[in-house]
């Protein structure tokens, strides 16, 4: 038995204008040719194959037989490739990066960025992207070792110096506790100070360098991931600062509440756009 013989695009092309327009002459004016040449090529391809893909005794207009569907719908496959690689191609001759990698603070609203990455989507579907979350110093350290180009982050956390820096705003945290904690027992006088219950620090550092940021209690345990001093806090276990959009559903819900601390001094970790180098091209999605 004779292998099938490749197809060349403009086949397959001339295949699925065929199927969409309906008979030979149809795409012969879509694709500005003569009739002669449709039939020609599709004579060559189905030659090539070794399969009838049109049942052309039936009817006046071209069917497509049983195995001609099953190749209509590899060609379409075959078109998509083709036309995701040309608007790619197109997009390197105009400027287009070819990757975007992004690390993003844990501490980011979740639904601002997932807007954030559809608009980019939208706007450059065919620049591919590379997703990053990270705690802390960890934003700046991904940017530093060229892991990420293009960082969003909290100024606390990091070190701008050589980096092009850009405000977009900031995300305001808020010290909570589980409505069971003391806490957060409303009208309770007697309820000792925040300084006397364990507050749960985010913290990236090893224990005894640096300054932890918004420390007030005099015990604290130093958790490294967000979502875990989450739980924590939802467990009833601890009090600790948390960004507001994060923990919104939960205070709405009664899972937690929202503390008046007098040693709480309000913080709001103000985000930046951070990258190694000048913005290029494909970074102007903000207009």
């Amino acid at each position: 038995m004779q292998a099938p013989g490749i197809p060349s695009v403009d086949q397959l092309l001339v295949l699925l204008t065929v199927v969409e327009e309906g008979s030979f002459t149809a795409a012969a004016r879509r694709l500005q040719r003569a009739t002669s040449a449709i039939s020609y090529a599709i004579d060559t391809l189905e030659t090539q194959l070794g399969l009838p893909l049109f049942d052309r005794g039936t009817t006046r207009k071209p069917k497509l037989t049983h195995v001609g569907q099953a190749i209509v719908s590899e060609a379409e496959a075959v078109a998509h490739s083709v036309g995701t690689l040309r608007a790619r191609v197109r997009g390197l001759l105009e400027g287009l990066e070819s990757e975007v990698s992004l690390v993003v603070d844990t501490m980011y609203p979740s639904d601002q960025l997932v807007a954030v990455l559809n608009d980019f989507h939208m706007k450059f579907p065919t620049v591919p992207l590379r997703l990053l979350v990270q705690a802390l110093g960890g934003v700046e350290r991904l940017i530093r070792i060229g892991d990420a180009g293009i960082g969003i982050g909290g100024l606390m956390h990091m070190d701008s110096t050589g980096l092009r820096r850009i405000e977009i705003g900031g995300v305001t945290l808020i010290p909570v506790a589980a409505s069971s904690h003391p806490l957060a027992r409303t009208g309770d006088k007697s309820a000792p100070r925040a300084l006397n219950h364990v507050q749960l620090v985010l913290s990236d550092r090893p224990a005894g360098e640096g300054r932890d940021q918004g420390v007030v209690s005099l015990a604290t345990w130093r958790v490294g991931d967000l979502t875990l001093k989450h739980k924590l806090l939802l467990s009833g276990f601890g009090w600790g600062g948390m960004p507001e959009p994060m923990v919104r559903a939960d205070i709405e819900a009664g899972r937690l509440v929202r503390l008046e601390l007098p040693d709480w001094r309000g913080e709001c970790t103000r985000c930046r756009w951070h990258t190694r180098s000048k913005r290029r091209r494909v970074l102007r999605a903000d207009g």
